[in-house]
């Protein structure tokens, strides 16, 4: 890469988010005559620049006119500026500490994918970073998508809007899709994520302390797993132990990371109309809350509901606008999710499953399931509950961590105040609600067990509740010492989640990461260097594989690489979600005909030449233009319509010229 590229790409990525993001959604909030205070005038309107910027993406991807959409941004942007009400408000003198503080947790908070990516001709990645990569390439060039490892067939029912983002500020900035999600995405949304939580907050309680407290706790909260450790249990994650990520690894997870700050500006925007009572507060709130399922459909789930229960409380109290604004809402969630959702998806009952895998997985000294067989059998009623009830406590209260102390204090909070719960904090306490009671009792078709994720919300929720009560627990009259120890307690109680998960991402820089110059990344540029992206390519397995068995195993350890980094899609790789409509069997049985034709020794008779017929022919059909294969193909070497173009020590590549069939 050239030295320069990175500037160049920053500089070019601070353009397109003030021309595509910021300006607009400025410019949407001036014209509907809303005003903002400092921070959340900042905030805001990138949130809102993102939903407005998707989905005008995504109405002209629809109309083949895509070429327009850098002229209208363009165009809204002159108009923005030319209003001279553009430029975000001056922060007050008592908010420039803690947002000092804020802006250092964000970068702190993104490391966890700034340390990842392209660094000096060498990289370093995830799995699922491969199908993120693969799907933002896909969405470059075809809309709706195809699945990227298993070209030809439509993708349904994944929230893709993110990648979509992705894929359209690269098509219309020469930035790379590597820089965009591994550096510049990430660090725009640890950005946003803190600076939306801290206005949210403030807005909410008048008070900078509480507000920090919720930054903090919504980006590093983590559990009290390392109380296990303490008990000797080496193996087990301080992460993820008590069957829920923590806070630490949000940015991970790309889709969930920018929900969040969806979720924070439509709870802005709520606020803000109960607040001020202007209407037009509907207008970004249903801008968020409809398209939200296209991100992430959990944040979708989450803030319907939520929003529901709003709208009938609205008109219990005969105010009709927020009944208008839920079905404007429903018209942009069908027009998105209902499109390209997955008509067989669905969710199925499996009550306290994620709690008794904790038990089962995690904690296996315990003897879950010995002691529900044992009480069943018996019908020792007792036994049974006490058994489920532990396994609630194990699950709710080892996830909370140290939020569950600031639990412990917001009665006194809210006692103090001599106030009722506000219509606000009531809707909050309902999304929380939902966001726990549904994957504890449902599990999902085809993803299964991913609906774990919706309780990354409820942290997420109960981090804002719990930073009410560490704001009481430091407002007490006693010593600065004291305060000084309690603080320092509950720091060190709640860090040992994220320590974990930075130690890790702090040994990406020390040990060996994959170097660009390698022959498997050098075979990579051959192949993107060649064609368009809609080249399908065939990959055969690393090993010589005889049985259909093992070529089913090889599928699922294979990854969706080529689509990523040679920019080519795949005829059959592993995308590490079960899509249905996905049938893999006729795609490894060709697999398999390839391998078998290559091995085959019998070059005259009746059976190898009707193998040669099937190949030929199903390369034609699946329209496969390249073969990638990590050994030589010795019978392709000898077909007048198949050459091979490059070879190195990490593969042989065989074009297909159909001119020549």
């Amino acid at each position: 890469m050239n030295t320069l590229q990175p500037f160049l790409e920053a500089i070019l990525f601070l353009f397109a988010i003030f021309i595509c993001f910021y300006l607009p959604g400025k410019f949407l909030l001036t014209k509907l005559k809303l005003t903002l205070g400092s921070p959340t005038d900042l905030f805001l309107p990138f949130v809102l620049g993102i939903m407005f910027f998707t989905l005008i993406s995504y109405i002209f991807s629809w109309l083949k006119l895509e070429p327009v959409i850098l002229p209208l941004f363009l165009i809204i942007s002159f108009f923005a500026f030319k209003s001279k009400k553009w430029f975000p408000k001056s922060i007050e003198k008592f908010h420039r500490w803690p947002l000092f503080l804020v802006m250092v947790l964000a970068i702190i908070f993104s490391l966890s994918m700034l340390v990842t990516g392209e660094y000096n001709g060498s990289i370093t990645y995830r799995r699922d970073d491969l199908w993120h990569l693969a799907l933002i390439n896909e969405l470059k060039v075809n809309f709706p998508p195809d699945n990227p490892g298993f070209a030809g067939v439509p993708l349904k029912g994944y929230h893709f809007f993110y990648n979509f983002l992705l894929a359209g500020i690269s098509n219309i900035f020469p930035i790379s899709p590597l820089s965009l999600y591994f550096h510049f995405f990430p660090l725009l949304i640890a950005a946003l994520w803190g600076l939306g939580v801290y206005s949210l907050m403030y807005a909410w309680s008048k008070k900078a302390s509480i507000a920090v407290w919720a930054v903090f706790l919504t980006q590093f909260g983590g559990s009290f797993a390392f109380i296990l450790r303490l008990r000797g249990h080496e193996g087990l994650s301080l992460d993820s132990a008590f069957g829920i990520q923590q806070a630490a690894t949000a940015l991970i997870n790309p889709p969930f990371a920018i929900s969040i700050t969806i979720v924070i500006a439509a709870l802005l925007g709520i606020y803000k109309y109960l607040t001020d009572r202007k209407n037009k507060w509907l207008v970004p709130v249903a801008l968020c809350i409809g398209p939200v399922a296209m991100f992430k459909v959990y944040a979708g789930i989450v803030l319907l509901g939520g929003f529901i229960f709003f709208t009938l409380i609205q008109l219990f109290k005969k105010k009709y606008a927020s009944f208008i604004a839920c079905s404007f809402i429903g018209i942009l969630f069908l027009a998105t999710y209902g499109i390209l959702r997955d008509p067989s998806s669905a969710l199925v009952f499996a009550p306290l499953w994620a709690p008794h895998s904790v038990l089962i997985d995690n904690m296996p000294w315990y003897g879950y399931a010995e002691k529900m067989y044992t009480y069943t059998k018996l019908s020792v009623i007792k036994g049974i509950i006490e058994t489920e009830l532990y396994s609630w406590y194990v699950f709710i209260f080892g996830n909370l961590g140290t939020r569950l102390i600031g639990l412990l204090f917001v009665p006194v909070f809210f006692l103090k105040k001599g106030k009722k719960p506000s219509l606000f904090a009531v809707m909050i306490l309902i999304m929380t609600l939902i966001s726990i009671l549904i994957p504890l009792f449902f599990i999902q078709s085809g993803k299964v067990f991913e609906i774990i994720q919706m309780a990354w919300y409820f942290l997420f929720f109960i981090s804002l509740i719990a930073a009410f009560g560490f704001s009481k627990l430091f407002s007490f009259s006693y010593s600065r010492i004291l305060k000084i120890a309690i603080f320092i307690i509950v720091i060190t109680l709640t860090l040992p989640s994220a320590y974990e998960n930075y130690m890790q991402y702090l040994s990406y820089f020390r040990s060996q990461r994959a170097q660009l110059s390698d022959p498997y990344f050098e075979s990579m540029r051959f192949l993107q260097s060649k064609g368009n992206y809609n080249d399908t390519v065939l990959e055969i397995p690393n090993k010589i594989f005889t049985a259909k068995e093992d070529l089913i195993k090889w599928y699922g350890t294979s990854t969706p690489a080529i689509v990523a980094f040679a920019n080519k899609r795949s005829y059959l790789n592993n995308e590490y979600i079960d899509f249905t409509g996905v049938d893999i069997k006729p795609r490894i049985d060709f697999i398999h005909k390839i391998i078998a034709l290559n091995n085959s020794s019998l070059n005259e008779s009746s059976k190898y030449i009707g193998l040669q017929k099937e190949v030929e022919q199903g390369l034609k059909n699946n329209k496969i233009s390249y073969i990638y294969s990590p050994y030589p193909l010795l019978f392709f070497e000898k077909m007048n319509f198949i050459s091979k173009v490059y070879e190195n020590r990490a593969a042989s590549i065989y074009r297909i010229e159909y001119e020549n069939y």
